[in-house]
């Protein structure tokens, strides 16, 4: 059964590869029960266990007004809580508007429940079901959309999403070229493995 302590061990690998990778890593420091409770009040949303850890040890990075590429973990940007809740109004906002709905109409594209807590430059998202029943080894299933439509990118739980994350840095299939000041990508390292194209 996932828990808390193998989301804590996958994030402290990412951690110390997005060092090994940067020179440091630049997660804001997380947000207290109370913080978090106080932020997801007015959406009434009740993030699985695996969210509330993540957010309680990270809380997007920092500077909050980064704009060069070292924030990114590959092509992923980590959102705050605050950013992710914006995000999610914003998604939400362009369902209605893409379908011509009532506000009450989005939820059938943009799940009520999702949560968005990483973002691409290319507009694809990844996100969590806040409403959807725990997986039986009580990990967070992570959603991948593009624009409003999700495609489920077959990573069970947020520990998952972490480990491949550390797996692209220590392999160089994703490198901090830091000359250029960008990502490199070099998905011939992964070929094998399931998520190298997805994420």
């Amino acid at each position: 059964m996932t828990s808390l302590a193998t989301l804590d061990a996958a994030l402290a690998r990412l951690d110390t590869s997005l060092t090994a990778a940067l020179g440091q890593q630049w997660f804001a420091p997380g947000l207290t029960d109370a913080q978090i409770d106080e932020l997801l009040r007015p959406s009434g949303l009740q993030p699985p266990a695996e969210v509330r850890a993540y957010l309680r040890r990270h809380d997007g990075v920092a500077p909050t007004s980064r704009v060069l590429a070292p924030w990114l973990i590959g092509h992923w940007l980590p959102l705050s809580l605050r950013e992710a809740l914006a995000e999610r109004d914003v998604r939400r906002g362009m369902a209605r508007e893409e379908f011509g709905g009532e506000p009450g109409d989005a939820d059938g594209v943009w799940g009520p429940g999702w949560l968005p807590l990483f973002r691409a430059g290319n507009g694809y998202v990844l996100a969590v079901d806040c409403h959807a029943d725990p997986a039986p080894d009580g990990g967070t299933a992570v959603l991948r959309t593009a624009r409003v439509t999700p495609a489920p990118p077959s990573v069970s739980s947020l520990a998952e999403l972490f480990e491949f994350f550390t797996l692209a840095l220590s392999t160089g299939a994703w490198s901090w070229d830091d000359g250029r000041q960008r990502w490199l990508f070099d998905r011939s390292r992964l070929t094998d493995h399931p998520l190298a194209h997805v994420l």
